[in-house]
């Protein structure tokens, strides 16, 4: 039996130049499949990017809105039994945070305008 292949002593080495290519081939295969992979990674996370954007947006907005309906009720420009409940749970919460402050449990909230 030959040492020059002890493997496989019936099949003949292949030339180098065949070996070059092959791996060329395998590494040009590998090299496109990883872009692919990365361009469909970079839409997903541009994707959810903007969902996480428009989101943050529309968060903004109903702030905005609550705090105008807030407003309105004070002013007595608005009147709805719903409003009204949910206007007083929001004072009562106010106001534990208002005591919570002067005790020094925890620091005053940050405003959004401010």
């Amino acid at each position: 039996m030959s040492e020059e292949n002890p493997v496989n002593p019936s099949q003949p080495d292949l030339p180098a130049g065949a070996m070059v290519n092959i791996l060329k081939d395998l590494l040009d295969y590998v090299s496109t499949r990883s872009k692919a992979g990365i361009a469909v990674a970079q839409e997903r996370g541009r994707h959810q990017l903007e969902i996480r954007q428009l989101k943050k947006d529309r968060n903004k907005r109903l702030e905005k809105l609550g705090r105008e309906v807030m407003a309105l009720l004070d002013a007595g420009e608005l009147e709805h039994p719903g409003l009204m409940s949910h206007m007083s749970h929001i004072e009562a919460l106010d106001e534990r945070i208002r005591k919570q402050v002067a005790t020094g449990d925890i620091a005053p909230p940050v405003s959004a305008e401010e």
